[in-house]
């Protein structure tokens, strides 16, 4: 178990230690880590300089001189709003998310050259064709009416229920592997993130979407707030369950009606 107390130190887009604070401050002294170096302990919403968690007083910087901004080094994330490439997909059948998760995997490997998130999609997406053929086959089946057709129909049937759940946990593998990178990636540019993995599943390209637009408008201004959106999706299910159920409530009640008299 990690000692809460030993910190983190990230540098060069990586993350290294822990190690505890009488070796901090003395590599610090001897010039070996830069006080102004991104330190980050459990506890902590984001990464800070190493002077500051330790307490050490650094004498100010010369005029003209920059303190380095680790959150403009990051890699631009895909920048555009959840809630568009939402309304696209109703327009175009889910197209806009099936195209824009590559796009989110393609930033992702700019951050984690090691992420095979994008594999994790092609695979997915290759057994859509195999998918459709066996659902074809099942109903060219299903239309000769013979009673010897059934076990095949029934056999081409469970094929294809296999590819769809095949489909999916690769599709799914490939969001945790995207969020996986994110948290162990991010830190070393001077963010924690929180992306909840419940979430994550329910709402895939939307959530991850609204993470990357977060994390793109602190790569430009630095600011942490307001936190990337979480709630909201919930919020809408919420309404969604809410008025399916008075619909369904207001549909009973005219039935019930139309029954009385």
């Amino acid at each position: 178990m990690v000692d809460e107390r030993t910190i983190w130190v990230g540098r060069d887009g990586q993350r290294f230690g822990p190690y505890d604070e009488a070796t901090l401050r003395a590599w610090i002294a001897e010039g070996k880590v830069a006080a102004h170096s991104l330190g980050w302990r459990e506890g902590m919403a984001e990464w800070r300089p190493l002077s500051e968690i330790l307490g050490i007083v650094v004498p100010p910087p010369m005029a003209g001189a920059m303190a380095p901004t680790l959150h403009g080094e990051l890699p631009p994330p895909p920048d555009i709003h959840w809630v568009v490439i939402f309304l696209v997909d109703l327009f175009v059948g889910g197209l806009m998310g099936l195209v824009w998760q590559f796009m989110q995997a393609s930033w992702i490997k700019k951050i984690d050259p090691a992420s095979k998130a994008t594999t994790w999609l092609v695979v997915s997406l290759c057994m859509l064709p195999v998918m459709w053929f066996a659902m074809m086959g099942m109903v060219f089946n299903s239309s000769g009416g013979a009673a010897v057709q059934i076990g095949k129909t029934m056999s081409l049937f469970g094929l294809m229920f296999l590819i769809v759940i095949a489909s999916l946990v690769f599709r799914y593998m490939a969001y945790f592997s995207m969020a996986r990178s994110m948290r162990e990636k991010l830190p070393a540019y001077g963010l924690v993130p929180s992306i909840g993995g419940v979430t994550l599943f329910f709402f895939t390209t939307y959530y991850l979407q609204g993470q990357m637009t977060w994390l793109a408008r602190w790569r430009q201004t630095g600011q942490v707030t307001p936190p990337a959106p979480k709630g909201v999706f919930w919020i809408i299910v919420a309404i969604w369950f809410g008025l399916a159920f008075l619909f369904a409530l207001l549909v009973g009640l005219a039935a019930l009606g139309s029954y009385q008299h």
